[in-house]
């Protein structure tokens, strides 16, 4: 969790806690009385508790899931040919195209790594207070979602372009084995975290926070889908609704231009923020009583603005 994610995450706190005190009703609370939690069932302050939780699941559970070196580098060059062979192996010139524009790369950079958590925990605070109906069920899905990513990081661990290069011990052999096939990747890609904003994922900190073969999906691209699915469905606002689908395709080009993903890391992640609901809704169709487990109907009141 990073500096950004973590003031993010204190402000939550403070408006959930605030927001629970207030809507109990009571008079004459004094300001911490305002701010004191609640964990009734459902209630704001529970369930950013969950989200940490889960964060924190999350981000152990990727670095014990790191792969081994030699697998991660052959699933890399597995999927270049993937692209390779279905046309659309442009990441190397995207990449190319923005490296002399250095004080955007940095921007880009400082995107990808600070920005991805705090847009999902705004998204699900509006959920709650906004669309309370809908939260529920959109939490969900999230949420396994993002515990089946962990078992893809298992099976297919996956070297990210940025690795793909003689900065890397095995990125020299995948190259030439690539070039031996007709797939010209030249020097192959820029680590831009660390050549132009001096970010080293490999050692120190870093290391222990991210796993640096968990290319294949990417949930950076899945989570921004459903971000733009969530708000196109259910915001009000119809230039808010249509202006939302900008995120994804704005986060697919920074996975991209920083050498994090490959394409088809994004559409397997766009794909496993979809399954969960369609998987939902499927089931709750044949066993009705499962919709308030989905939903939480009982629960969780409906917010009218």
């Amino acid at each position: 969790m990073n500096f950004t994610s973590l003031i993010t995450l204190l402000a939550i706190i403070g408006i959930y806690s605030w927001q629970a005190s207030r809507n109990s009703g009571v008079g004459g609370a004094t300001t911490w009385e305002h701010f004191k939690p609640s964990f009734e069932k459902y209630s704001g302050f529970r369930e950013l508790l969950l989200f940490v939780a889960f964060l924190l699941f999350y981000k152990l559970s990727r670095g014990l899931a790191i792969g081994d070196d030699a697998t991660a580098f052959e699933n890399a060059k597995k999927v270049i040919i993937w692209e390779y062979n279905l046309g659309i192996l442009t990441e190397l010139s995207v990449q190319q195209y923005f490296l002399e524009k250095v004080t955007l790369v940095k921007v880009i950079n400082w995107i990808y790594i600070k920005l991805h958590i705090p847009t999902t925990i705004i998204f699900f605070v509006w959920l709650f207070y906004k669309r309370r109906s809908y939260y529920l069920f959109i939490r969900n899905g999230f949420l396994i979602a993002n515990v089946i990513t962990l078992f893809f990081f298992l099976w297919f661990p996956c070297a990210p372009p940025r690795m793909i290069n003689d900065m890397t011990p095995w990125g020299p052999g995948v190259l030439s084995d690539l070039f031996a096939m007709g797939i010209d990747l030249g020097e192959g890609f820029v680590d831009t975290l660390y050549v132009i904003s001096d970010i080293n994922l490999y050692k120190g900190v870093n290391s222990k926070l991210f796993n640096k073969y968990a290319a294949m999906p990417s949930m950076h691209f899945g989570n921004s889908l459903l971000i733009a699915m969530g708000v196109s469905f259910l915001a009000k606002p119809m230039w808010l609704r249509l202006l939302v689908w900008f995120y994804p395709v704005f986060v697919l080009l920074v996975i991209v231009m920083t050498g994090n993903h490959f394409y088809l890391d994004a559409v397997l992640g766009g794909i496993l923020v979809v399954v969960p609901y369609s998987t939902m809704l499927l089931l709750q169709k044949y066993f009705p009583s499962l919709k308030e487990r989905f939903w939480g109907t009982k629960y969780m009141a409906v917010r009218k603005d």
